[in-house]
């Protein structure tokens, strides 16, 4: 095995892949801190210790308030297609890679909700023409809320109640009673587990 064999196979390994390993920590949370002080600039309100990573996209981030210890991850998407909207998403909240959040309708996220991998929340509809103006449907989501990963809650769903669990693939396309869990496409409920 030739020395440049033991140090690049793929990936570097030793000390030369704990020095790189290292930098790579240090650089993102470089662009982390970055991320977090343009958003705290940018954003509407935006409380005490919460986190917004590099990478982030937020369109209209005046209309956007992020609460106290929430963390926005890396891919996230917060847009609206209509003036006047609104996005607030309360304390403790983790919105984790790859969320699309659509707030043209207004989108309020309660405290301690978690939106895992990939879930996509519509808050307006364009009925059968997609050039026609949209519709607004607003939504809320209860805290304690959990979506699982690649949720879809289409528009007019209204509100997801507090404490409801959403499972992963599941879309969305009524209102969820509080402390459920729904499954599904269209999402049903499953288990009401505040018993």
């Amino acid at each position: 095995m030739s020395s440049l064999d033991r140090i690049w196979n793929g990936r570097l390994s030793g000390l030369p892949g704990a020095a790189w390993l290292a930098a790579g920590i240090v650089v993102r949370r470089l662009a982390d801190r970055l991320g977090t002080a343009l958003a705290r600039g940018n954003l509407g309100s935006m409380g005490a210790g919460a986190r917004v990573q590099a990478g982030v996209v937020i369109r209209h981030p005046a209309r956007v308030h992020l609460g106290a210890r929430s963390r926005l991850a890396t891919g996230v998407e917060i847009a609206t297609e209509l003036p006047g909207s609104e996005c607030r998403i309360g304390a403790d909240v983790i919105v984790a890679t790859g969320v699309r959040l659509d707030f043209s309708g207004g989108l309020h996220i309660g405290d301690g909700v978690v939106i895992s991998e990939g879930a996509v929340l519509y808050t307006h509809a364009h009925g059968l023409n997609p050039k026609s103006v949209p519709r607004p449907a607003k939504l809320e989501i209860g805290p304690g809320v959990w979506l699982g990963s690649r949720v879809v809650v289409i528009e007019g769903v209204g509100r997801i109640g507090a404490g409801s669990v959403v499972g992963s693939g599941s879309v969305v396309t009524r209102e969820v009673p509080p402390g459920v869990v729904v499954v599904g496409v269209p999402a049903r409920v499953i288990k009401d587990h505040r018993q």
